[in-house]
């Protein structure tokens, strides 16, 4: 058996630095493994997103937007698409959501070549202007690649439009790549970004993998880690099962297919059973997968779990309405598609969104009209906590969820007060806008 340094077989415990690979493979065939072609798996999404992304970078297209749900294999893609540029195109990747709008300049300067000192008082957007028009004379591509900008402060979606909008003789000297779950559709369709993505964006959704997708998939890892017979070792009659507990979200499989093995080697099977498969999914904890339902939370037998919420929609005239939060995403306004719908000319189509985190609920203003209050402040995002009440419009939205009670107030930098002049809430965050109006006594005339 080979050795393999740092393997860890989730619910196996390490005994050593040390941990030998079991049934003759040369790697743990199911880590991610992004920098090695011999373990990308060329699924026909996967393929037409290169194609769809060399298609942005290529032609005359300026802006693309790659949605999937998480797990499901962008990151590996675009460091796949990327490893693969020249020098022909300049290449900036930012990957933290909680950037500031002067860090995420700062990030794409840095990337760019240009390093500045945190006291460095020179603008950074001009500076990335005359940046991107010199390489633009020198006959380069400049790329931005953002991950999971749905979840990013809406300055640094400001800054991702400005940049966008930049343009040398006539012709935009950006190109802008954005990957994120699917809710990234909601945030670009907007108010915010809605003109720039009429200006040439073009979409992709890169979907989960089938059942058949599956099987190959779990094939080509094995055959990769050097398995004399995948199919042997990991039967394809194991492939629905594996489909069903994992809704085909290649990261689930690698964890389910990781445990499996573990657990057929301490069996001390020749090859992973049913037997073994039923104690990996128990071990995991998976259940079966639904469409667009939120990934179950392991919780304390009894205690309530952040992944249990509702809102209580009330609005004048029509009977109050629970609604639970049973998606990972809800979108809220005034169109159709919303899963809150509010019927008023003050609600923005698209108005607002709560994006469903593992351990909290991030409500998100779209850009709406009117604006979003939570407990009677603005807020551009807000960590939802029980019993918060959301003003839309004419509707108040109670948020209930017992267990959300962990976060002790909203971003001061993403929150407006209205206060009499001179008065200070003492529930003001240091450092928190205030817009008052009128004169405080004493102050000079004019």
């Amino acid at each position: 058996m080979a050795s393999f340094p740092g393997w860890q077989p989730g619910g196996v415990r390490l005994v050593s630095a040390q941990v030998t690979i079991p049934f003759g493979l040369s790697a743990p065939p199911f880590t991610e493994r992004c920098n090695d072609d011999a373990f990308f798996f060329p699924g026909d999404q996967y393929l037409r997103a290169l194609e769809f992304m060399g298609a942005v970078l290529w032609t005359r297209t300026q802006i693309g937007v790659i949605t999937a749900e998480e797990g499901c294999g962008k990151s590996q893609v675009i460091r796949r698409f990327m490893a693969a540029l020249d020098e022909r195109v300049l290449c900036a990747e930012v990957h933290r959501p909680d950037l500031t709008a002067r860090e995420f300049l700062d990030d794409v300067l840095r990337q760019f070549g240009v390093v500045l000192d945190a006291t460095d008082r020179t603008d950074r957007r001009r500076l990335l202007e005359r940046l991107l028009g010199h390489q633009m004379g020198l006959g380069r591509i400049c790329l931005v690649v953002v991950e999971k900008p749905q979840v990013m402060d809406p300055l640094v979606l400001d800054e991702i439009k400005a940049l966008a909008e930049i343009a040398v003789g006539g012709t935009r000297a950006l190109k802008l790549l954005l990957l994120g779950q699917p809710l990234l559709n909601h945030v670009v369709d907007s108010r915010r970004m809605g003109q720039l993505m009429k200006n040439g964006a073009t979409r992709f959704h890169l979907p989960a993998l089938s059942e058949d997708q599956v099987s190959a998939y779990v094939a080509h890892r094995l055959r990769a880690a050097a398995a004399a017979d995948p199919d042997q070792l990991m039967p394809y009659t194991l492939m629905p099962k594996v489909h069903l507990y994992t809704g085909g979200v290649p990261a689930v499989v690698n964890r389910l297919c990781t445990q499996a093995l573990a657990c057929a080697a301490v069996r001390g099977d020749a090859a992973v059973t049913m037997q073994a498969l039923d104690e990996a999914i128990d071990t995991v904890g998976l259940q079966p997968r639904g469409s667009g339902a939120v990934p179950a939370a392991s919780t304390e037998a009894g205690a309530p779990s952040i992944l249990d919420a509702t809102l209580l929609l009330a609005t004048q005239g029509t009977a109050d309405r629970d609604i639970p939060l049973v998606r990972s995403r809800a979108l809220i306004g005034r169109s159709e598609l919303a899963d809150v719908r509010i019927d008023s000319v003050f609600v923005s189509r698209y108005h607002a969104l709560i994006v469903r985190e593992p351990t909290h609920d991030l409500l998100i203003d779209l850009g709406s009209t009117n604006g979003v209050l939570v407990n009677s402040r603005r807020v551009l995002r807000h960590v939802l906590r029980h019993r918060d009440l959301v003003q839309i419009g004419p509707a108040r939205v109670t948020y209930l969820n017992p267990a959300a009670t962990g976060v002790a107030g909203p971003d001061p930098g993403q929150t407006i007060y209205l206060a009499r002049p001179g008065l200070v809430s003492p529930e003001q965050p240091a450092g928190a806008t205030v817009l008052a109006f009128g004169r405080v006594a004493g102050d000079p005339p004019g």
